[in-house]
């Protein structure tokens, strides 16, 4: 019998329908980009192209396939290479768990005081002029991102679109020092309005994700970590209902140390901790 296939081709279907309703699934790629290997000597990269590579080009001039034991395989073996680092996966959302975006045009009377005083915020307030834009980083992000690090390969996930992702994930890792080129957004998911862990190289039990929103990983909840939002700005409270007044009406921000982010740093390393108990007692 022969292996379910994901195909690249030059076939103009939707990549974002459901692979169960045809033997393959189509992501499309671009006409002036070529690919040539040998699926035994690139392992990872060819995962990566198969899996994202659509985020950067657009069509491919030639065909190429791979079997689902194949996927499995180069999967397995970048868990194995992380597992002998002693680190995780860790999924991370964007908005109201890392930070908080409005548009320009939604800041309030109350909140025109933080339009002038950028310098106050400690480097956690950005004016995104070209996308009419303002963000704010959740208090302890920067140091929460150090020290998962340590323990975890992190990757962003947002709902939010492909530009938008990059731009904060230049605010939140200036250097590439955290995330790389592991940003994935809505554009690049195989499920509209759902995030799904198909685009993200590792096996799923050795996953973790922080994320407000129960909702966008219905295949996923076992992985999931929730976190309180964070509601910086009013247009945020509005976004959910809520008839309170947010943290920049209130001319208040979240704890540095005693916040969300500092509380859920514990939880992970404790969680890394058990886990690396128990693999290995398993391995022994």
């Amino acid at each position: 019998m022969g292996s379910k296939r994901i195909w690249i081709s030059t076939e103009p279907e939707d990549p974002l329908k459901d692979p169960s309703s045809t033997s393959c699934s189509t992501l499309v790629l671009p006409p002036s980009f070529q690919i040539t290997c040998l699926l035994s000597g690139f392992c990872n990269m060819v995962l990566w192209v198969v899996i994202l590579m659509d985020r950067f080009f657009g069509r491919l001039s030639r065909s190429l396939r791979l079997s689902s034991d194949e996927i499995a395989r180069l999967r397995n073996q970048d868990t194995k290479n992380l597992l002998r680092n002693k680190k995780l996966y860790l999924i991370l959302d964007l908005d109201h768990t890392l930070l908080n975006s409005t548009p320009l045009t939604h800041i309030t009377p109350e909140e025109e005081h933080i339009t002038g005083r950028q310098d106050a915020y400690e480097g956690s307030l950005f004016v995104l002029e070209h996308m009419h834009t303002m963000t704010k980083l959740r208090p302890f992000v920067r140091t929460f991102l150090k020290k998962a690090s340590e323990i975890f390969e992190m990757y962003i996930y947002t709902m939010g679109d492909r530009s938008y992702a990059h731009e904060m994930a230049k605010i939140l890792d200036p250097n590439r020092e955290y995330f790389d080129s592991r940003v994935i957004s809505r554009d690049d998911g195989t499920q509209r309005n759902q995030k799904g862990l198909d685009v993200v190289l590792g096996q799923e039990n050795c996953v973790l994700i922080l994320d407000d929103t129960k909702k966008a990983w219905t295949k996923h909840k076992d992985n999931l970590i929730l976190i309180d939002r964070y509601h910086f700005f009013a247009s945020s409270c509005q976004q959910f209902g809520l008839s309170c007044k947010s943290l920049s009406q209130l001319e208040m921000d979240e704890s540095e140390g005693g916040g969300a982010l500092a509380t859920i740093i514990g939880v992970l390393k404790r969680i890394h901790t058990i886990f690396f108990q128990v693999f290995c007692a398993f391995s022994n």
